[in-house]
């Protein structure tokens, strides 16, 4: 038979008891013994009773507490685990990823020279200059798994616009479409609202973080769009991007100098006759046949259809003002020669004088745009990477379709607009990279930013903060633009005005003979030796130096007075058409030295 816990308790009291009474001496009372016995084991009877009450009432608490929690409603989960991290900027991410912020921003300080610097009287000595690049500060982040934003401030690039608004460059909203998979495709279609960059150019889409040299060549800045305000849709592979959009105005219009406008700087300045702004159909498909870690081969096209409407050079500038913008490749140093007439026919006048009986020819009062229909740009590109070598080029142009009616009332009325129904421009790069530390630009190459293929970080080795040296590149780079296009400039137009005035003195004729003359944006071509040096993730050191191996720009003022004040031109040649239409060759070569210190999180 088992015995319970309290039988067994008992009977052991009741053992030793009996035990005790055993050993007692026989003299003892045998009754009053047993008498205390039972006494005794009453009392024992009584503990265990009451011990068991006391175990039951305990486990029937225990087990109301269990049903009520499993019958009862749940509460609220605990929050999910949040991953926090300071390295190269604040970031903040859920466990699930489904929501994240980044603050993040960059310093670049440039500083450096120019031998024979242009603009200088003489064009003797040495000019140097230091300043502020970029300073920006962003906030980017994801909602809901599905929703992305960015919004990029510039403080250094806000104050030439006269505007706040002039300091804004990436300001967008994008939405990952769900159920947009396919198997050609690598995630879901992504749709982009907001100031973006048009998917044009592989160096312009590249962060000036990464940039391998100071600044970008000739041919992007003067070509590539850059941001502009619009909508986007695009996907990926793999291996592969495809990007399209509309655009229009961009917070970066007219951050030039107001000089060569003769107009203070303004963002969104006003069209006149109220003809709609400009905008942009813009589209980039990249390809990468050759793919790894250690090897790449990257092949992209672009093409950009540009549509000013009413838009003139003042509110159009970089499309209509071709190359206004060009600094030679050394920005801080500000050697501004190229860049052509406003193409719009709008902002360059000079007083025709009127035939008798002509109510038109006389007057001042000219087209506001209209004389450009359409431009066109079209951009191939380049890369490749084997091991610590890596190399780069890229190749566009713009072709510049204007109204021959346009043109015709436009001379009439006195604006000049040189270049005839059709102008050609165009540009190229190349260059070469060799990391002399070991590092591989392959292993940068990146198709998951929304902004198309690009370059990102590339992978430091040996950190200065771990012992090493960091990452160390030489680089080598060519690069040319052609913004002269058309019959008759330079000492050709000055022939040709020549002959004009000879046979018929008439300001007319001229005007019309100058309205044929080809564009004289400039030309220029430049050689470029770049070291860098990424001690770690989030700083980044350059140098270069840039000589000029050809130079020719439009007519400086001095000159273009002294030409039209000639005996033969006196009073028939207005100064501003020799200003912008004359084109001189130099022999000179400048040298430009440029150095930057950035840091970047």
């Amino acid at each position: 038979m088992k015995l319970g816990v309290g039988q067994r308790a008992l009977a052991i009291a009741a053992f030793g008891l009996f035990t005790t009474a055993s050993a007692a001496p026989a003299a003892a009372d045998t009754a009053s013994e047993i008498r205390a016995l039972k006494e005794r084991l009453q009392a024992l009877e009584a503990q265990v009773a009451k011990q068991k009450a006391e175990v039951k009432h305990a486990t029937n608490i225990a087990n109301a507490a269990t049903a009520a929690t499993v019958k009862g409603p749940p509460g609220p989960p605990p929050p999910p685990p949040v991953f926090v991290s300071f390295r190269n900027g604040l970031f903040v991410e859920t466990a699930d990823k489904a929501y994240s912020f980044k603050i993040g921003g960059r310093i670049q300080v440039d500083g450096g020279g120019i031998s024979y610097p242009i603009g200088v009287p003489n064009n003797f000595g040495y000019k140097g200059f230091t300043s502020f690049r970029r300073v920006r500060l962003e906030v980017e982040g994801v909602a809901a798994k599905i929703w992305f934003y960015k919004l990029q401030y510039d403080f250094a690039g806000s104050t030439g616009s006269g505007n706040a608004l002039g300091g804004i460059r990436d300001a967008y909203l994008g939405l990952q479409v769900p159920g947009t998979e396919t198997p050609y495709t690598k995630g879901p279609v992504w749709v982009q609202v907001g100031s973006i960059y048009e998917p044009f150019s592989l160096e312009a889409l590249n962060s000036s973080k990464f940039t391998d040299f100071i600044e970008r060549p000739l041919s992007v800045e003067g070509f590539a769009p850059f941001r502009h305000v619009g909508a986007t849709v695009a996907t990926r592979g793999e291996d592969w991007t495809a990007k399209f959009g509309v655009f229009s105005t961009s917070f970066e219009d007219n951050i030039n100098n107001p000089t060569l406008i003769s107009a203070p700087a303004t963002f969104w300045a006003p069209v006149p006759r109220g003809g709609g702004q400009y905008f942009d159909l813009t589209g980039r498909l990249t390809y990468a046949p050759l793919k790894t870690e250690h090897e790449l081969v990257h092949l992209g096209v672009a093409g950009r259809y540009h549509q000013p409407n009413d838009a003139t050079g003042i509110s159009d500038d970089r499309m209509l003002r071709v190359g206004n913008r060009l600094r030679s490749e050394a920005n801080v140093l500000g050697m501004q020669t190229l860049g052509t007439p406003d193409l719009s026919c709008s902002t360059v006048t000079f007083p025709v004088a009127g035939l008798p009986g002509n109510g038109i020819i006389g007057t001042t009062t000219g087209l506001s745009g209209k004389c450009v229909n359409s431009e066109f740009q079209y951009g191939f590109e380049l890369a490749g990477a084997w091991g610590p070598l890596s190399m780069q080029a890229e190749y566009i142009g713009m072709q510049v379709n204007r109204s021959s009616n346009k043109l015709l009332q436009s001379a009439l009325l006195g604006n000049f607009a040189p270049g005839g129904s059709s102008a050609f421009f165009n540009g190229f790069y190349a260059y070469g990279q060799w990391y002399i530390t070991g590092e591989e630009r392959a292993e940068a190459y990146s198709v998951k930013d929304k902004n198309g293929a690009s370059f990102e970080q590339v992978k430091i080795l040996n950190p200065l903060s771990k012992g090493g040296y960091g990452a160390v590149s030489l680089a080598a780079r060519y690069s040319s633009i052609n913004l002269n296009s058309g019959r008759w400039s330079g000492s050709g137009l000055f022939n040709m005005l020549g002959f004009t005035t000879i046979l018929a003195p008439n300001t007319l004729n001229s005007a019309l003979v100058a309205n044929q003359a080809g564009i004289a944006g400039g030309r220029q071509e430049n050689t470029t030796l770049g070291l860098n040096w990424y001690p770690d993730n989030g700083f980044h050191f350059q140098a270069n130096w840039t000589h000029v191996l050809h130079w020719s720009a439009p007519l400086g003022a001095t000159s273009a007075a002294a030409f039209a004040t000639s005996s033969v031109f006196a009073g028939v040649i207005p100064p501003g058409l020799v200003a912008l239409q004359g084109r001189y060759q130099s022999s000179a070569h400048p040298d430009l030295f440029e150095v930057r210190a950035q840091v970047y999180w």
